[in-house]
């Protein structure tokens, strides 16, 4: 009997008896092949009580009528089994694991397992359409890639590899908006890692570059550090990945004197300046600093209030207080200036520094300062130390003849001291208070002037509202000019820097008061 090519269907011969016998039999093959779906798979051994129509396919080393039957599918018919021998390209459902299996000339294997193992594909496009130029293509809203677990057989890792031909080519992620590139990341020509930006896909600006062979970082646009600035005491708290911080500290600047009340034809000098607060510099880790700690600012010290009493020596000013950065470094305040004297001078506080506590003046000596500097001036000399890259500058003195004030200390490097008030000479004559001390802003000198006969003193400059670098102190207040009525009063001085003295008067009338000392302040440079 003939039969068909790919089923092997019995064909109706010619003249042949009971053709329906032959018809029947193709039909049920026809009806055992078509929509292929078998029971169970790898079947060893024929079932016990199968029905008719029952399929599984044979698995290897079968038994009893399944012997020799491997990967064949066994249909039971009309009371007995029939075998069909697959052919590449046929397609067969597993109920019992809802399994789709594949006949690839050789044996079954899982249809799904062809869709799992994909090679050399030329393009691959989800939700929209690959091309040449972009061959591999998702457009969708998220996507995740995960490590495969310890407990489904993986390492629990997951590394995401790319890969370039050589150092010159570029390996690199392009991030854009609307199309248009605005960041870019990766070994971009070489092998240094880069972190590139741009505003417009067109001009790019390199933020950074990690050097391949030593891991420096370097920043072209400029490098990342943040400025803290402390003008009152608040908490600090590292920035997360800060490596260390530059620290630098003013203390507060000492009050000056006020000017004393005479009686006409007498001597009175005027108050002595307050001295600047001291600076302090320091470098920390941010083992050392943790989880943060308090910035403690020192505020400037008090003028001396004005003199209502007659024939009454001046009231002294204050001292600034300290600026502590944690327990790690402090910067201690300035010496105050003491009140005009009746003839006798008033000395000016010491300026500050990070060893101790700034001298205050006593009477017509000048205070002390730690280390042999900053010391305040006293009644003769009238003008007070200029301090070279020292602490800070002492406040100025004055003299006990009544002559003008002397002028405060002044430093390159920290706060200065303010100048002392004018005084009253015994001939009456009425004398101008002593200029602040000098701070160079830009290479160039700026002082705060001392009021003429009756004029206020001029407050000292602060780096924090001019032009100049943050790790300078301030300039010190002017001391006031004298009068026998109305004396000008002194300078308040800038940010950590003494204050002026106040002018003398005569009696019937208030002496000039004392200037306020700048309170302190600190900086915080961090860098990452």
């Amino acid at each position: 009997m003939t039969q068909t090519t790919h089923l092997a269907l019995p064909f109706i011969e010619a003249a042949q008896a009971q053709k329906h016998v032959t018809h029947n039999e193709a039909l049920a093959l026809i009806d055992a092949l078509t929509q292929l779906s078998v029971s169970a798979r790898s079947v060893t051994s024929p079932p016990a009580t199968p029905a008719e129509g029952d399929r599984v396919l044979v698995g290897a080393g079968a038994t009893g009528d399944f012997t020799d039957r491997s990967d064949q599918i066994a249909t039971f018919l009309a009371g007995g089994w029939t075998f069909l021998s697959p052919q590449a390209g046929w397609r067969a459902y597993v109920e019992a694991e809802s399994l789709l299996l594949l006949y690839d000339g050789a044996g079954w294997i899982d249809c799904g397992l062809s869709l799992r193992q994909l090679q050399n594909l030329a393009l691959l496009g989800i939700g929209a359409t690959a091309d040449g130029a972009n061959p591999l293509l998702a457009k969708l809203n998220a996507t995740l890639f995960t490590a495969t677990s310890v407990g489904e057989g993986g390492s629990g890792d997951l590394r995401f590899a790319l890969n370039k031909e050589s150092a010159a080519n570029t390996l690199s992620q392009l991030y854009e908006s609307n199309y248009s590139a605005r960041a870019e990341t990766g070994l971009i020509g070489d092998d240094h890692f880069r972190v590139k930006v741009s505003p417009d896909g067109s001009i790019w600006k390199e933020a950074i570059v990690i050097d391949s062979a030593t891991g420096a970082v370097a920043f072209p646009s400029g490098g990342p550090a943040n400025v803290h600035l402390f003008a009152a005491t608040d908490s600090y708290t590292p920035t997360p990945g800060m490596r260390f911080v530059d620290v630098i500290l003013f203390g507060g600047g000492g009050g000056g004197g006020a000017g004393a009340r005479q009686a006409a034809g007498a001597i009175a000098s005027g108050g002595g300046g307050g001295g600047g607060g001291g600076i302090a510099k320091g470098k920390f880790t941010a083992a050392q600093i943790g989880g943060g700690l308090t910035v403690t600012i020192g505020a400037g010290g008090n003028g001396g209030a004005a003199q209502t009493v007659d024939s009454t020596a001046g009231n002294s000013g204050t001292a600034g207080g300290n600026t502590a950065f944690g327990s790690l470094l402090k910067a201690f305040g300035g010496g105050f200036g003491s009140g005009g004297g009746l003839a006798s001078g008033s000395g000016g506080g010491a300026g500050g520094s990070v060893i101790g506590v700034a001298g205050s003046a006593s009477g017509a000596t000048g205070g002390v300062g730690q280390g042999g500097q900053g010391n305040g001036g006293s009644a003769a000399p009238s003008a007070s130390v200029l301090v070279v890259g020292g602490f800070s500058g002492g406040g100025g003195g004055g003299p006990a003849t009544g002559a003008a004030g002397g002028g405060g200390g002044g430093v390159f490097f920290g706060a200065s001291g303010g100048g002392a008030g004018g005084g009253i000479t015994a001939a009456n004559a009425m004398s101008a208070g002593g200029g602040g001390g000098a701070i160079w802003v830009a290479g160039v000198v700026t002082l705060a002037s001392g009021g003429a006969s009756g004029v206020n003193g001029s407050s000292g400059s602060s780096f924090a509202n001019a032009a100049g670098p943050l790790d300078q102190g301030s300039g010190g207040g002017g001391g006031g000019g004298s009068h026998a009525t109305t004396p000008g009063a002194g300078g308040n001085g800038g940010m950590g820097a003494g204050g002026g003295g106040g002018g003398a008067s005569q009696n019937g009338a208030n002496s000039g008061a004392g200037g306020n000392g700048g309170g302190g302040y600190a900086v915080v440079f961090e860098y990452f």
